[in-house]
């Protein structure tokens, strides 16, 4: 089954099948959330796809420098789109649910986003980050000055072993500081697991979210 809603400036996809299942929350194209969903093997959970997002402002936790030429600055509005998420975009989308549990993932910005809100709400009992962009100014200090909420159930990283080789200097870290990122992790007693996959930052998106969704399950 699938519904879609406008909820502010967002629009959400949310694809299910069993209204007890749980929720993971995602932001993405519609179209790669469908083709996600459609991947996995039943039992499926409810794959809430949330569109509409402007990744460097709504997913950025503080303001930082651009990173690409041609590029934006990040704004660091993370806070409000977590506001709106979880005041607005969550109640929406569980109409008619019960979900076991609910989990956020993301790819890329995204990533950084689905780990930086576990700090900031228990909403979510578990977490993946694939690809995501750890290595933004600041957040290994901040991840060690700000424990995960709630006593998560278990998060989940994953990282592509030619991502440290971008041309940019800032993401050259990526590789040391998502390894940095588990081990903080799984020093607040959190159960934590890093995979590093074949390949760049673009490569096998779809497959690498699908490996995310199955070990958060």
């Amino acid at each position: 089954m699938e519904r879609t809603a406008a909820v502010a400036r967002y629009t959400l996809t949310i694809l299910r099948d069993d209204p007890a299942a749980p929720v993971l929350y995602t932001v993405s194209e519609a179209d790669d959330a469908r083709a996600l969903f459609t991947s996995l093997p039943a039992p499926r959970p409810t794959l809430v796809c949330i569109g509409g997002v402007d990744w460097d402002r709504d997913l950025s936790p503080w303001p930082a420098k651009k990173v690409f030429r041609g590029g934006e600055d990040f704004s660091g509005e993370a806070g409000a789109f977590l506001h709106s998420l979880l005041t607005e975009l969550l109640p929406a989308a569980e109409t008619g649910l019960s979900p076991a549990w609910r989990a956020v993932f993301g790819y890329s910005l995204a990533g950084l986003f689905s780990l930086w809100a576990m700090t900031k709400t228990d909403a979510f009992q578990r977490c993946a980050s694939v690809s995501g962009s750890l290595w933004f100014d600041g957040f290994a200090d901040y991840l060690t000055a700000h424990p995960l909420l709630g006593r998560p159930e278990r998060v989940y990283l994953s990282l592509g072993d030619r991502e440290e080789k971008a041309k940019n200097p800032r993401m050259q870290t990526v590789r040391a500081a998502t390894e940095e990122a588990a081990q903080i992790i799984a020093g607040q007693g959190v159960p934590c697991a890093f995979e590093l996959n074949q390949g760049g930052h673009f490569q096998d998106v779809l497959p690498r979210q699908k490996r995310a969704v199955l070990a958060l399950l």
